[in-house]
């Protein structure tokens, strides 16, 4: 089922870039709300949808943009006027950046491998 909705998802790249901007918006939402100290309730449920979303659908190419632009979010919500719980800015850096890491080796991967067949050949 998966497979079909990324294939449909690659097929019309329009609607693959389309994707791709509202999971970022999504996950950008779920972490300004979570600096700002909202209930649980209503920045998890953004998450969620933004990353099955993205995931499921295949939409970026890459896992790293989805847990950027949540550091990118908490920074900017760091940086405005409107009070910002300390304590649940400083875990949305950290769960951010722990992900922003975990993402990146997981797109490394591929590469990391396709170098050493090469150099085993």
């Amino acid at each position: 089922m998966f497979r079909r909705v990324r294939t449909g998802v690659r097929r019309s790249p329009v609607a693959a870039r389309l994707l791709a901007i509202a999971a970022m918006l999504l996950v950008a939402a779920a972490a300004h709300l979570a600096t700002t100290a909202e209930p649980v309730g209503r920045w998890v449920p953004l998450l969620v949808v933004g990353v099955v979303g993205a995931v499921v659908t295949g939409a970026p190419a890459r896992l790293w943009p989805l847990p950027a632009i949540w550091l990118v979010a908490t920074l900017l919500a760091l940086t405005r006027d409107a009070p910002v719980d300390s304590s649940a800015a400083v875990v949305a850096l950290v769960v951010g950046a722990a992900a922003l890491l975990a993402a990146i080796a997981v797109d490394l991967r591929p590469v990391l491998r396709a170098r050493r067949r090469r150099g085993a050949a």
